[in-house]
């Protein structure tokens, strides 16, 4: 193209105003004719085609434009950071109230996550200590009866001996059956229980049904097991756990709370308490051989107290708590 045009600019030049010798062409004629056929044979400019590689364009990324990062906004970077951040703080305080709120249980050392301190727990045992005696108040026996004096002899035998050794994470075992009370009520029912804050109650049935002592310290050191492992707290923490999954799951899935509480019940909450109950089991056994009574007893107790309640393993799994007395006679032999 630059010598096309040159040829141009010089075939349209004027020529010197001094005419050349005659019959001789002047040099810049001669040139300006052979320019013009040259310019004759040139093909167009259409015809030219390009002989190179075209070269690659490159799209290089702006922030305003469709190839941008989010590396390059500076107001995402900050907020992405501050949802990092976030979930990390928020992360590590879960980790950290879990562990800080993680017990050993005494003489099991088995582990367990508990939210309810222990004085929350002994306010909530005498609470409902104090209500059952208001309403058992008409059948309590006076402190001064054969039965209650009995009742009161076993059980400071087995309270003794859990503050006998305070290893193994047992003080805090030991508050919670610090200041204990007994009380036995008139009843044919064949029960007891030992609420959180060593609070005791021994119906006569039980008296009744089980003539030696270390028979009665084999349910009563069991009651006791249940304040000491602090099962009471546990159950409490595992319920608020599973209510929050319960309705978290109704809500996400669409099925009906009653649905999902009655599979919680029977397939969660059950074994849960089942394996306390065997838990309670263990430490009343150990606390019964510290008091000085004979362990031996134990597996045909939990026998004896299958019979009188008529249970089975098939109905015993399906609508108790309690594992049945085969099992734990057998776990405690």
């Amino acid at each position: 193209l630059r010598t096309e045009r040159g040829l141009k600019e010089f075939v349209l030049r004027p020529l010197p105003s001094h005419p050349p010798e005659a019959g001789r062409l002047h040099p810049a004629a001669t040139v300006a004719g052979a320019a013009a056929s040259v310019l004759q044979h040139l093909p167009p400019p259409a015809a030219y085609q390009h002989t190179a590689a075209r070269r690659q364009v490159v799209i290089r990324p702006t922030r305003s434009g469709s190839g941008s990062r989010w590396y390059h906004d500076k107001l995402l970077l900050v907020s992405g950071g501050t949802v990092t951040a976030f979930y990390f703080v928020s992360g590590g305080t879960m980790i950290a109230y879990y562990f800080s709120n993680v017990e050993a249980v005494p003489f099991t050392s088995r582990t367990h996550f508990i939210t309810l301190t222990t004085e929350n727990e002994r306010e909530l045992g005498e609470s409902v200590f104090a209500d059952l005696k208001k309403e058992l108040a008409s059948k309590i026996l006076p402190p001064e009866d054969p039965e209650c004096v009995r009742v009161g002899c076993i059980t400071s035998e087995i309270v003794q001996t859990v503050h006998r050794d305070k290893s193994q994470n047992r003080v805090t075992a030991c508050s919670l059956v610090d200041g204990w009370e007994v009380i036995a009520v008139r009843d044919k029912m064949i029960d007891a229980m030992c609420l959180p804050g060593g609070k005791i109650v021994v119906f006569t049935g039980l008296l009744n049904e089980f003539k030696e002592d270390a028979e009665v310290a084999t349910v009563l050191g069991h009651e006791v097991g249940h304040a000491i492992a602090r099962h009471t707290a546990e159950r409490i923490t595992n319920h608020m756990w599973f209510l929050i999954l319960q309705i978290a799951i109704s809500k996400f899935v669409g099925t009906s709370e009653n649905g999902l509480g009655r599979m919680f019940y029977h397939f969660v909450s059950q074994p849960f308490t089942r394996r306390m109950e065997m838990e309670a089991d263990h430490v009343g056994l150990m606390l019964l051989a510290a008091a000085g009574y004979d362990p031996r007893v134990v597996p045909g107790v939990y026998e004896k107290l299958g019979k009188v309640a008529g249970d089975s393993e098939s109905t015993n799994y399906i609508s108790t708590h309690h594992p049945s007395s085969k099992e734990r006679s057998q776990y405690l032999s």
